[in-house]
């Protein structure tokens, strides 16, 4: 009977040690895991709109996310917080101590103000930042006529046809390296492009291509005038300009 329990109690206290040891080795790996991945250094691309530190500060933002598995894990299976500007984040192991943070930015096309607030938003019309803020990257548009604004909603405007002439045109200005201050559309949706004082009228967007790439070397030569310069009737086949100055009869 005694050589029985003595036997029980060596396999007891064979389990604890077992157990210990598994423990130990648990806890000797995760030490490690802490030590090798810890982040040392941060690539970021893709950013445009946030600078490289901000990235980083909004991505690695709390103690855990120092250590380059458990962000890598995070960012890969987990929700995260949406990030104003932001489609998606992407995070990759280079090394164990390297990661790339790649974003992924909502493309905007313009913004218009209301009520103080600049209403971000994208192709499609949809609102995906209200902010005090003004990029100027970011077209203001205005004539717009909206009777419902909500954020991750599309603007309520009468036409909604107005977001693809929108797209249309920034993309030409930006091909053409034109930065208007300011993108209007007037009630019958022509289009007025407001470079401080000069203003060009292109009409309902026929031909918009010809006229922005003939529009590049007019306004260098109206540099210091005020006034509007009228394209609406511009063509490959008709080069009907006009420069009406601000104040003349």
């Amino acid at each position: 009977m005694r050589y029985r329990s003595h036997k029980r109690m060596l396999r007891k206290r064979g389990k604890w040690i077992a157990g210990a040891a598994v423990l130990l080795l648990l806890l000797l790996l995760c030490l490690a895991v802490v030590g090798i991945f810890r982040i040392r250094t941060v690539e970021v691309a893709g950013n445009n709109y946030y600078t490289e530190k901000e990235i980083k500060d909004m991505v690695i933002s709390d103690r855990y996310s120092a250590n380059s598995l458990y962000l890598y894990l995070k960012y890969r299976y987990f929700q995260t917080e949406e990030i104003p500007f932001v489609d998606k984040i992407e995070v990759s192991l280079l090394s164990a101590g390297k990661v790339r943070i790649r974003v992924y930015e909502k493309s905007l096309i313009g913004y218009a103000s209301y009520m103080g607030t600049n209403l971000y938003f994208d192709k499609d019309g949809i609102v995906v930042e209200s902010s005090s803020d003004i990029r100027e990257d970011v077209p203001e548009i205005t004539g717009l006529q909206f009777h419902s604004q909500s954020l991750y909603q599309r603007l309520g405007v009468k036409d909604d046809s107005v977001f693809s002439s929108i797209l249309n045109v920034t993309q030409l200005l930006q091909k053409n390296e034109l930065y208007p201050d300011q993108i209007e559309f007037k009630k019958n949706l022509d289009l007025l492009l407001h470079f401080e004082d000069v203003k060009v009228a292109l009409g309902k967007g026929e031909q918009l291509e010809e006229k922005i790439g003939r529009l590049r070397q007019f306004l260098p030569e109206l540099e210091g005038q005020s006034g509007t310069l009228h394209m609406e009737n511009y063509s490959e086949d008709s080069s009907m300009v006009s420069f009406k100055r601000d104040g003349a009869s």
